[in-house]
């Protein structure tokens, strides 16, 4: 499918949480919202059909005088439809993502509106305190590979971009909202194209809950993200470029070695 442009937003930074049932950590992820330029920043907070409401009572403002909108799903969809949601809310040019039970770093928030004033940028990432393999993969990618594998093959191949790092250029929508697993590297897939103008942040400026893999940390959970990630790949099957299916067949090979490794590690039965 191919993304239709919008309207010229005005520079800033649109913070999209979805959450689900997670009030008492909704309330530390608005607050890391932090700046010293509140007028170039908000927040929109995507009740995904919780049990009860997580938008009713919400302040005007965060602790640092960031202006907080709220809006509910009727019913519980997944993140990435809140998300698209709050993308179709924003009015700034470029959305942030952060997960209701994660926080941002004091000084994330001024990092990415630096760069924003220093050139333009369709896609920014930052490393993540508490998922260091994807750190490795983007030093490896920025340090010692970027001349050689465009961002565009390389996300085919590995996500090193996890949610709560990612800043990117507004757009209408950004993927298939019916994935649960892999559905932030189903957008990325969809998303980035050759000449994109990507930055990459060596320095931890979030925090996760828990390690990445471990939502439950089981079997079960790590076959369901191998799934997943075959799943965001098919949205490059939708596109009419040569190169995009390309990229399919790359990474399905290479998705189809990580299951193998995974089996020989035994990760699926423990």
């Amino acid at each position: 499918m191919i993304e239709r442009p919008v309207a010229a937003r005005p520079s800033g930074l649109s913070v999209v949480i979805p959450t689900f049932d997670r009030s008492a950590e909704l309330r530390r992820a608005i607050d890391s919202v932090t700046t010293m330029a509140p007028e170039r920043v908000e927040i929109l907070v995507i009740d995904d059909g919780s049990t009860e409401s997580q938008i009713a009572g919400l302040p005007a403002l965060n602790a640092s005088g960031v202006p907080l909108r709220g809006y509910r799903l009727l019913r519980n969809r997944g993140p990435q439809a809140a998300r698209n949601l709050g993308v179709r809310r924003a009015r700034f040019s470029h959305i942030a993502f952060l997960d209701s039970d994660d926080r941002f770093r004091s000084g994330k928030v001024d990092a990415v509106l630096a760069q924003l004033a220093l050139a333009e940028v369709d896609l920014l990432f930052h490393a993540v305190d508490g998922m260091p393999r994807y750190a490795t993969l983007a030093r490896l990618w920025q340090h010692q590979v970027r001349g050689l594998v465009p961002f565009h093959w390389l996300i085919a191949l590995l996500n090193p971009a996890p949610t709560p790092s990612l800043v990117v250029r507004r757009r209408n929508r950004l993927g298939p909202p019916k994935l649960r697993h892999a559905e932030d590297w189903a957008f990325l897939l969809r998303l980035v194209r050759p000449g994109m103008r990507v930055v990459y942040l060596d320095r931890p400026l979030a925090e996760v809950s828990r390690p990445a893999g471990t939502a439950g940390g089981l079997s079960a959970a790590a076959w369901r993200m191998r799934r997943g990630e075959f799943s965001a790949r098919r949205v490059l099957l939708k596109s009419p470029r040569v190169g995009d299916l390309l990229r399919f067949a790359l990474g399905s090979l290479a998705g189809a070695t990580r299951v193998l490794a995974d089996l020989l590690r035994g990760r699926y039965w423990r």
